[in-house]
C-alpha cells in the first residue's frame, strides 16, 4: 500500500563567489554538472504567464547577468538513521545557480514517502543543520555535500572541508517543501486543525494528530498570528505558509502535474529569485555597515577619507545596478504567482532588508551633508578673512592718499601698520558686540 504522505523538499544555501564563474564552467562540466538548457518554446510559453524580463532572468544564459543553473543528477536512495529510526529517502539532484554580483545558490532535492508526518519534520530538521552533521549522515555528506564543497572551493579559490561554509549567514539551510497527503482522516479535519498541522510542518515541529495523537505544545495565539501573516489559502485542497527559513505547501489529493508546476514555477523561479534577493541584500547591508564604521574611524580631513568614501560610492552604485537588473515590481499576469511572490518576499523579510539599506544610505547622506557643510563653512571663513584683510588694506591705502602718513606720522610704514591695526581692532570689536547681543 502506498504511504499516506509524499515529501518533495529542496534544501537551499548560498555563498559568495571569489573567482570568475565563467572560468569555472569547464570545471563544473568535467565534474558531472550539466548546464540547464531551456528551449525557446519553453521560454515563450512561460512568458504567457510571467513577464518576459522575469523569465529571461530566471532562465538566463548570460553568466554574471542572469540566473544560470547547473544540475548534478544523483538519483540515489539511502537510509538515514535519526534518533534510532531509519528514514528511507531518495536524493534526486543538486542544482547550482550562478547569479549576478558574485552570488551562488544551491538546492538539494529530496523525496520521502511515509505514513507519519513526524518523519518528514525530523528528517529535514537534521538535514538543514549543516553545521552539526553527525556520523549518521556520513553517506549523505559523501554523496550530496561533498560535490557542493568541491564547487564551493572551485568558485571561491579556497580549499575548505568545513561544511558550515555553505551557510554564509546563519546556521541552517533554508527549505522549500511540498507535502502531498492522501489521508481521508486528515483531509476531514477542521480548518483550525489543518492550520496547526501546516504550522508544525513549516516549523519542523512534532506534528499534531499524527496517528491520532496530539504531540504539539505550540501556542494557539502565536499560530494564529503566524497564519495571518504568511498563510496562502486560495484553494480548498492545498494551502501554503511562508516563514523566514521555510516555505511549505500542504496538499490533499492533487495530481503530479500540479506538484511539478509548483516545483518548476514556484520553487525554480519565484523562491530562488527571492532567496537570491534576500541573500544579496543581507550581505550588502553588512558591507555597507562595515564601510560606514570605517568612515567613522577617520575624520573628514583624513587622507583615507576619499578612499573610504569611494568604497561607499561603489556600494551605492552596485545597489542601483541590482535594482535595475534583478528587481521586478511585478512578475506575472496571474494573481496566484503574484500572491505567492509577495508572500515569499514577506516571509524572507526582503522589504526589511531594503528598508535597512535605505536607512544606512540616508545616514551616510546625512553624514556627507554635514561634512560638505563643514567644508563649505571653512572655505567661506577663509574667503571672508581674505576679503576682510583686503578691505582693511584698501581702507589704509585710501587714508594714506587723503592724509599722507609720512606727513602726519612722519613714517609711511609706521602709518600703514598703525592704521591697519586700528581698523582690525575696530572690526573685531564690532564682531564681539554683535556676538554678545545675539547671545543675549
Amino acid at each position: 500500500m502506498k504511504p499516506s504522505h509524499q515529501l518533495n523538499a529542496f534544501l537551499c544555501g548560498h555563498f559568495t563567489i571569489s573567482n570568475n564563474p565563467t572560468d569555472q564552467i569547464l570545471v563544473l562540466s568535467e565534474n558531472g554538472w550539466n548546464r540547464e538548457q531551456f528551449l525557446d518554446t519553453t521560454r515563450e510559453y512561460t512568458k504567457r504567464f510571467f513577464y518576459p524580463e522575469y523569465v529571461d532572468f530566471c532562465f538566463g544564459s548570460k553568466v554574471n547577468e542572469t540566473c544560470v543553473s547547473f544540475v548534478k543528477d544523483i538519483n540515489t536512495e539511502m537510509n538515514i538513521t535519526i534518533e534510532g529510526h531509519k528514514h528511507h529517502i531518495s536524493i534526486k539532484e543538486i542544482t547550482l545557480y550562478l547569479l549576478p554580483f558574485k552570488m551562488a545558490l544551491f538546492s538539494i532535492h529530496i523525496k520521502q514517502e511515509t505514513d507519519d508526518l513526524n518523519n518528514c519534520t525530523k528528517l529535514l530538521l537534521n538535514l538543514r543543520s549543516i553545521i552539526s552533521y553527525s556520523d549518521a549522515l556520513l553517506e549523505y555528506t559523501n554523496v550530496v555535500i561533498k560535490p557542493i564543497m568541491d564547487v564551493y572551493n572551485a568558485l571561491t579559490g579556497k580549499q575548505s572541508s568545513n561544511y558550515a561554509q555553505l551557510v554564509e549567514n546563519g546556521n541552517k539551510l533554508r527549505i522549500f517543501q511540498i507535502i502531498h497527503t492522501n489521508d481521508k482522516t486528515m483531509e476531514a479535519l477542521t480548518e483550525r486543525e489543518k492550520e496547526r498541522i501546516l504550522y508544525e510542518l513549516a516549523t519542523l515541529s512534532n506534528v499534531s494528530f499524527s496517528r491520532g495523537v496530539n504531540l504539539s505544545n505550540s501556542s494557539e495565539a502565536y499560530i494564529k498570528k503566524t497564519m495571518e501573516k504568511g498563510k496562502i489559502d486560495v484553494f480548498s485542497n492545498w494551502c501554503g505558509l511562508t516563514l523566514l527559513d521555510t516555505f511549505t505547501i500542504h496538499a490533499f489529493a492533487v495530481n503530479e502535474k500540479l506538484i511539478s508546476l509548483w516545483i518548476n514555477r514556484y520553487f525554480r523561479m519565484i523562491y530562488i529569485h527571492s532567496l537570491f534577493q534576500k541573500s544579496y541584500l543581507f550581505n550588502l547591508n553588512i558591507r555597507f555597515k562595515e564601510s560606514l564604521k570605517s568612515n567613522e574611524s577617520f575624520s573628514w580631513r583624513s587622507r583615507f577619507h576619499n578612499i573610504i568614501s569611494q568604497n561607499v560610492n561603489n556600494l551605492v552604485n552596485e545597489f542601483e545596478q541590482f535594482e535595475q537588473k534583478c528587481c521586478f515590481h511585478k512578475i506575472s499576469y496571474n494573481f496566484l504567482p503574484l500572491r505567492i511572490y509577495e508572500s515569499i518576499d514577506k516571509g524572507l523579510e526582503i522589504k526589511e532588508e531594503m528598508m535597512q539599506l535605505f536607512f544606512l544610505m540616508g545616514k551616510e547622506k546625512q553624514r556627507r551633508d554635514i561634512i560638505n557643510n563643514q567644508t563649505v563653512n571653512t572655505l567661506l571663513f577663509f574667503i571672508s578673512l581674505i576679503t576682510l584683510f583686503s578691505a582693511i588694506w584698501d581702507m589704509s591705502c585710501l587714508l594714506d592718499k587723503m592724509y599722507p602718513y609720512k606727513q602726519y606720522l612722519h613714517s609711511q610704514p609706521f602709518g600703514y601698520r598703525t592704521v591697519t591695526l586700528f581698523l582690525f581692532l575696530v572690526v573685531c570689536s564690532v564682531f564681539v558686540i554683535i556676538y554678545r547681543r545675539k547671545k543675549k
